[in-house]
């Protein structure tokens, strides 16, 4: 494989990963179309990736990125030592320094922040997102950065989340009580549970407890009152193919829990 941006584009090609062009020496896409004109194709690859252009590939498709910034590199670590190994996953050293975990797609849309120890340590980059890859270099204050690969996709298949990485996702408890309720009209409550009934309906086989359960919290965050939340999710669960039981305590799981932080 060469070290251009079009040879590692067809490269991530490879496992279906749509990519598009960046600004040189920087983080910003080329031109705002690019999340519906990011590609696969090696003759489109090679016409926008030209010169010394910077390399973007799109998540929540085949992978969602877990960017930890540098800054909290040092604490993500010693959490690592208290919950254990990262999964065997494509990850990346970003330009200044932080990391990139890639997991099989969550559900989650759009970004979303991480929070470990109640301190905001990144971001989830789902649907909607992007992350800047190798061979990319960025240009800022101090210098230059690169992007370089740890673990180098693709690899036979981008695993699950564990569960303590979903939990980053968990907004500190003060936080959730400052936020007020977005969901003005039911039609919104109707919008927020579609989705995320849509996300445990069709979540990977071995995965889908993980997903009702974060799909229940993240529900009531969102100001959905708990009694349509839980007929929306049984629901949810029965069309994912859970038997009963799992469903209500996986559900009555997440409600205590939310109950508790609140």
């Amino acid at each position: 494989m060469g070290s251009t941006s079009a040879d590692w584009a067809r490269f991530y090609a490879k496992a279906g990963w749509r990519s598009f062009p960046v600004k040189a020496g920087a983080k910003s896409p080329v031109y705002n179309g690019w999340l519906q004109d990011a590609t696969t194709d090696p003759k489109l690859i090679d016409q926008w990736m030209v010169a010394d252009r910077n390399l973007g590939l799109v998540c929540g498709e085949k992978f969602d990125a877990w960017d930890i910034e540098g800054d909290h590199v040092a604490k993500f670590s010693e959490f690592l030592y208290r919950v254990g190994p990262l999964p065997d996953a494509p990850i990346a050293s970003t330009a200044r320094g932080g990391i990139h975990i890639l997991t099989a797609p969550t559900g989650v849309d759009h970004t979303r922040y991480l929070y470990l120890d109640g301190v905001h340590i990144g971001e989830l980059k789902s649907t909607g997102g992007f992350i800047v890859v190798c061979p990319s270099e960025v240009t800022f204050e101090q210098g230059v950065g690169d992007y370089i690969w740890v673990n180098l996709p693709p690899r036979p298949a981008v695993p699950e989340a564990p569960g303590w990485l979903r939990g980053l996702l968990e907004r500190p408890v003060a936080l959730r009580k400052a936020l007020p309720t977005r969901l003005a009209t039911p039609d919104d409550v109707v919008a927020v549970l579609g989705r995320l009934a849509g996300s445990v309906a069709h979540a990977p086989e071995g995965s889908r407890n993980n997903y009702l359960y974060w799909a229940v919290r993240r529900a009531i965050e969102e100001g959905v009152p708990e009694k349509y939340a839980r007929k929306a999710m049984i629901a949810a669960g029965e069309d994912a193919g859970l038997e009963a039981d799992e469903i209500a305590k996986t559900i009555e799981s997440a409600i205590g829990a939310e109950s508790v932080a609140a």
